[in-house]
């Protein structure tokens, strides 16, 4: 509160109570002396106050303000701060002119699940069953903006009471470009640049799952229009990694998408990434694995022979189209080895390929569009969320799932097929079911592995 402010009213407290007190001292005196024959004199009081009363408003009409001023200017200077605090739902505080922003944000995820394994003729194999809770993600991070053109991120994940970098970059944009550096995604398949909380599914595709396409250390550009998207960068090592730089793991990455939507409420989507990798043109031993759908335990059925290579190529083509509640989705990839003169159980270099196709729709009318700038998802259009009065949104899913990892006589490949009920509460929780079942087989086509599981997922984000 300013000074011209508080001095009037603390000149008008100070005379209320001074007159107060010299009333009351006058009554006390005069009660002493007369106490047996008559009252305190009320009206006279009530006569003392109303002409302080009416002091103060005149002292108060001459300052120019009154109380509703005075406090309509204290409001006035705390909406006038220059930091906003919101929740959406994590705190989140901005400076007024929006140059400035910082926010925290998290994940956590549990699954409950249950694996069960069966060799190629039906028989159980109860040793290696899967039945338990999982803490999937815990994650917390934070992000902003700086100067307004300025943007940073960092998340770190706890998995197995060990601490993780997941994300740590600053990235600049200028009009429609935008250039990042540090610890960031690399711009491969739409299937890897969702989210967990926008996805239908337990777990990515397994062939996609297979590339090891995580967060990378290294630069990039992307641009982009109204309903198309360029990206490209390179990239070292995962920071986690801690490998000398002669040992750095170096991958050449791009991807780009064209997502137009019509008037009519149809869109369509179209993308197209790759890799290039090696270890500083260095040979190396690689094979590429997965576990059956559920992230839990170590046994992965499904994989390649180890070979001594060169380097990795890898191409991507995605595809989606659309409408109102309705989606269809699907992508397909191959990866190329480029063999090493040390290999000795092949001369033919390998080439793998999988891919998925799935189906989704949501009975209570929720939509998911994909953003032109980048080619992704949006989030679940979620119209009436758990907590405001509503029960969110439903989506119900289908997804046929292949991976083939074989070589001559070697490696093995699978086939799944995974149905998914998803209810999304609000923008921050969701609870995801899922079923798969999966057949492994050899190079010889001989099934090797018969897999069911289910998967119970509660997701909180903010």
């Amino acid at each position: 509160m300013k000074l011209n402010m508080f001095l009037p009213a603390a000149g008008s407290m100070l005379l209320a109570f001074g007159s107060l007190a010299i009333s009351a001292s006058a009554q006390t005196t005069d009660q002493s002396a007369t106490q047996e024959f008559e009252k305190p004199d009320v009206k006279g009081l009530q006569r003392q106050i109303d002409d302080l009363k009416a002091r103060v408003d005149g002292i108060n009409a001459e300052d120019g303000s009154d109380a509703s001023q005075q406090s309509g200017q204290q409001t006035d200077e705390i909406s006038g701060n220059d930091l906003i605090l919101e929740w959406t739902p994590g705190p989140r505080i901005s400076s007024k002119d929006d140059l400035f922003q910082f926010q925290i944000n998290g994940r956590i995820t549990y699954d409950y699940s249950i694996v069960s394994f069966k060799d190629g003729d039906g028989a159980e194999r109860p040793e290696d069953k899967i039945n338990g809770t999982n803490l999937r993600h815990l994650e917390l991070g934070v992000r902003g903006r700086a100067f307004g053109v300025f943007n940073y991120r960092m998340a770190a994940k706890f998995v197995d009471n060990e601490v993780e970098v997941k994300l740590a970059y600053v990235d600049y944009t200028v009009g429609n470009t935008t250039f990042v550096v540090g610890q960031t995604r690399t711009y491969n398949t739409l299937d890897k640049l969702t989210p967990p909380p926008n996805t239908a599914f337990a777990e990515r595709a397994a062939f996609i799952n297979a590339m090891r396409i995580n967060p990378r250390v290294g630069v990039g550009v992307s641009h982009h229009g109204d309903n198309w998207s360029l990206s490209g960068g390179y990239f070292f090592e995962n920071v986690a990694t801690g490998n000398a730089s002669i040992d750095d793991n170096n991958m050449a990455s791009a991807r780009a998408t064209f997502s137009p939507r019509f008037e009519n409420g149809v869109g369509v989507h179209f993308g197209f990434s790759g890799f290039y990798r090696n270890e500083n043109g260095n040979s190396f031993d690689l094979n590429y694995s997965a576990r059956p759908f559920v992230k839990q335990g170590d046994l992965k059925p499904l994989a390649s022979q180890e070979f001594n290579i060169k380097s990795e190529m890898f191409y991507n083509a995605e595809f989606v189209t659309t409408y109102q509640s309705f989606a269809v989705q699907a992508e397909y990839g191959i990866v190329k080895n480029k063999l090493s003169a040390l290999e000795i159980l092949t001369a033919q270099d390998p080439a793998y390929q999988g891919g998925y196709v799935e189906i989704s729709f949501f009975p209570t009318g929720g939509e998911r569009t994909i953003d032109g700038t980048d080619g992704r998802f949006n989030k679940v259009d979620i119209r009436n969320p758990v907590g405001k009065g509503g029960m969110g949104e439903v989506r119900l899913a289908a997804r046929y799932d292949i991976a083939d990892f074989t070589h001559e006589i070697f490696g093995r490949k699978q086939k799944s097929i995974i149905v998914a009920a998803d209810w999304y509460l609000n923008d921050s929780m969701k609870i995801q079911g899922n079923y798969g079942h999966t057949v492994v087989k050899n190079a010889m086509n001989v099934k090797t592995d018969i897999i069911d599981s289910f998967n119970l997922r509660f997701l909180f984000g903010f």
